[in-house]
């Protein structure tokens, strides 16, 4: 974790504390929503006591507004621009309310970021454009994006990397992944894993285009880490031998279509071209491609060039076990912006009465820290 002094100090100058002021920026930059229990971890105390006088500032100051899920967990939004300005993070400013789902990933998010504070995070969108951009040399266009209608314009705005996931740079010696760019998904949940497959497509380009990354799958179980290391090899390429035929022939249809013979092209061969044009991606395939249309690759060297390549630039997947799925979203009762204590003498009448299930966690509800 490497805070710049002078933002901590702008944090403290509003009565935090310096452990309470590293918590928020580190909510600020990555997530913009956290609980007691994760402000409690990141300080290494057991007592709830810390973790509410925390919340109260937060709440009495206006930074941050809170409202209640099931088991009586309280889900913290820090929103304030008095935050953010000053610590140089306004486009990250969480003023609007998310929709449950996304609230979810962005507590998971969190929770990896406070598990993992050695290494160098990218994080904002100006450093990781930056990051890739300017300092890979890689065009905007492979980055992930996504387009905005802003108020008094035509054009629609380009934001890119909005889904806040993490991207590091591996500073632990000690850690299996190489030194590399570390592009993180954190899985809120669910069966299936369609969402994670739309991931990997608004990544590919930019993951195509990298000689070597590490890409670490996030998840509170494990039920789905096979199936999503599948996924990624069967995208990436990591560890699935090469069909040398395959790509040869490939490389023909390509050549033909590049040359504007698309006339000797049938369905088949159009078929083979949509599905190489997205599994043989890479500096390696481009290389290979350009040697045997220049006729210096012979189809022997096709496996021995390939493995030249994989060696000089890895794809590295892992897995990594998240502390919570939050598994409290059925149930909402309201939003606050002032302090618990205020309003703990108004609770009959704010509490909704159609919602037996919130006064049933209020009635078995234990001193200090809410649940999760």
């Amino acid at each position: 974790m490497n805070i710049a002094p002078e933002y901590l100090a702008r944090i403290r100058g509003y009565g935090y504390s310096r452990t309470e002021a590293q918590f928020l920026y580190l909510v600020a930059t990555h997530s913009g929503y956290f609980t007691q229990r994760q402000f409690l971890r990141f300080a290494d105390v057991k007592s709830g006591g810390s973790a509410f006088r925390l919340t109260q500032k937060v709440l009495r100051l206006g930074h941050g507004r809170s409202s209640r899920y099931g088991c009586h967990t309280f889900i913290y939004n820090l929103h304030s621009r008095l935050i953010y300005e000053p610590i140089e993070k306004d486009k990250l400013r969480n003023c609007r309310h998310l929709a449950n789902d996304s609230i979810q990933t962005r507590l998971m998010i969190l929770d990896f970021v406070l598990g993992h504070l050695q290494h160098q995070y990218l994080e904002t969108e100006a450093h990781k454009v930056g990051f890739f951009h300017r300092e890979l040399g890689l065009p905007l266009a492979v980055l992930p994006e996504r387009s905005y209608r802003e108020k008094n314009s035509k054009d629609p705005a380009k934001r890119y990397f909005v889904d806040r996931f993490p991207i590091f740079m591996p500073c632990d010696r000690a850690s299996l992944l190489s030194i590399a760019p570390t592009f993180v998904y954190c899985d809120s949940g669910g069966r299936g894993l369609l969402r994670y497959i739309h991931h990997l497509r608004a990544y590919s380009n930019l993951l195509h285009r990298l000689t070597a990354f590490n890409f670490v799958y996030a998840a509170p179980i494990d039920t789905k880490f096979k199936r999503a290391e599948k996924l990624f090899a069967y995208r990436f390429g990591c560890h699935t031998p090469l069909d040398a035929e395959r790509v040869i022939r490939y490389f023909e249809i390509r050549q033909l279509w590049d040359s504007h013979k698309t006339s000797v092209l049938t369905k088949v061969d159009r078929q083979l071209l949509r599905e190489g044009d997205l599994r043989f991606q890479g500096q390696a395939f481009q290389e290979m491609y350009q040697q045997w249309t220049a006729k210096t690759l012979l189809p022997s060297d096709v496996n021995d060039v390939f493995e030249q390549a994989r060696v000089r630039g890895k794809k590295v997947f892992s897995t990594c076990i998240l502390p919570s799925a939050y598994n409290i979203f059925e149930r909402t009762s309201w939003d606050r912006s002032i302090p618990e204590s205020e309003t703990s003498s108004r609770s009959r009448e704010t509490e909704p009465r159609s919602s037996p299930f919130l006064r049933l966690a209020s009635l078995t509800h234990c001193s200090g820290i809410e649940g999760e």
